[in-house]
């Protein structure tokens, strides 16, 4: 199964914010550098997350993006299972989309058993256990930003 890449967007998204030094909110220009998708497409996957309640965002001089609570509890089956919600995986389950074979065709509802299957695998899987301070440190530096904390270190603050 091949994620689409609203899905995959919102992932990287999460666990980017979710790794950015505690307080610390991302604009969306640097969310998508950091990402390494399009502006667009990350202003348009931090709308959705934001009222999925998974993001907080505010606008202004001092406004940004970072990830909530609820978005670092977030179960990853349940958050692909909402955004992959009517992405077909034939055509015949595209809108408009056709096949000879559709009559009483079989493999749409194994093929759904299966996605099921896949999203249930990830049910228990949450955001916090994926996010890696020391993965995205570097992507936080290339933003302007310092790693986050490493026990033992000294408070992580913005680069001067």
């Amino acid at each position: 199964m091949r994620l689409t890449a609203f899905s995959d967007i919102a992932l990287r998204v999460l666990l980017l914010t979710g790794a950015a030094p505690e307080g610390e909110k991302l604009t969306t220009r640097a969310i998508a550098e950091g990402v390494g998708a399009p502006y667009h497409h990350v202003t348009k996957t931090v709308g959705r997350l934001s009222g999925l309640g998974l993001l907080a965002s505010s606008r202004g001089r001092a406004g940004g993006v970072s990830i909530t609570p609820a978005g670092l509890d977030a179960s990853v089956g349940a958050l692909l299972r909402e955004l992959e919600a009517g992405s077909a995986m034939v055509e015949c389950e595209a809108p408009g989309g056709s096949c000879p074979l559709d009559r009483s065709c079989r493999l749409r509802r194994v093929l759904a058993d299966a996605r099921e299957a896949f999203f249930r695998e990830l049910d228990d899987v949450r955001v916090r256990e994926l996010v890696s301070g020391r993965q995205a440190g570097p992507v936080l530096v290339s933003i302007g930003l310092r790693p986050p904390e490493q026990p033992g270190s000294t408070a992580a603050a913005p680069i001067p």
